[in-house]
């Protein structure tokens, strides 16, 4: 029995089993805010994708350790 179960992970991964679907949609983050969950399915170039990205990069840039404290 457990040889079927191993034996039908390596297959699924040899299928390719992945996180996202075919069209490339993939699930939003739980916790985002408005501004990035309107990023996800905002065009790359779109006043609302440079927005949330913005907002990703303070958000990362706050919780960056900073040395000397």
């Amino acid at each position: 029995m457990r040889r079927w179960v191993v034996l039908g992970a390596m297959l699924m991964i040899a299928m390719g089993c992945r996180g996202e679907l075919e069209t490339g949609y993939k699930p939003r983050k739980l916790g985002a805010s408005d501004t990035q969950r309107r990023g996800f399915y905002a065009s790359p170039f779109t006043p609302e994708a440079q927005a949330a990205r913005m907002e990703r990069d303070q958000e990362l840039d706050a919780r960056r350790p900073r040395p000397g404290y």
